[in-house]
């Protein structure tokens, strides 16, 4: 009995102390990781202004964990939101977001929920325009190498109102 009763405290030692959850952020930490990633927001919103792809894509975590969901329907990878992303930038003349609100949840191990409401102007190389009147993104972040990166996101938007040039 008594070496049965060894192994299975030994199995609960190894299996039942081994796996701890990550700790939670406390307040002060919550704080900070809103700041700075608020400041990626913004570097997003201004790279995207400015139609730089590569400065873009530079705010997402290029590994193979990542996944993009579009508001076309479509899923996409690193390599794959690049690549869209710089077509897309091709028949742009201009872009803007505007931020109407953001909202964080706080995970452990240094994951970070961001829920991002606001609105988009396009304005196309063909002169045509286009709002977005309501544009949500679900962003979730990781601190990977002690930079907070885009590992997720989940974009929806109301149908465009199109404008077409006047002559």
């Amino acid at each position: 009995m008594r070496p049965t009763l060894l192994i299975g405290l030994g199995l609960f030692m190894l299996f039942g102390c081994g796996r701890q959850e990550p700790p939670q952020m406390t307040p002060q930490e919550q704080e900070v990781a809103k700041k700075e990633i608020s400041e990626v927001l913004n570097q997003q919103l201004q790279t995207a202004s400015n139609l730089d792809a590569e400065a873009l894509l530079q705010l997402y975590s290029n590994s193979s964990d990542f996944i993009l969901l579009t508001t076309t329907g479509s899923m996409a990878d690193y390599q794959g939101t690049k690549n869209g992303t710089a077509e897309m930038y091709k028949s742009l003349a201009a872009l803007k977001f505007t931020t109407i609100k953001n909202e964080f949840r706080f995970l452990p191990g240094n994951i970070v929920i961001c829920a991002w409401l606001g609105k988009c102007d396009i304005t196309f190389k063909t002169e045509e325009r286009a709002t977005i009147d309501s544009y949500a993104i679900t962003f979730v972040f990781k601190k990977l190498d002690n930079h907070w990166q885009i590992i997720y996101s989940h974009e929806s938007a109301s149908p465009p109102v199109e404008e077409t040039p006047t002559e």
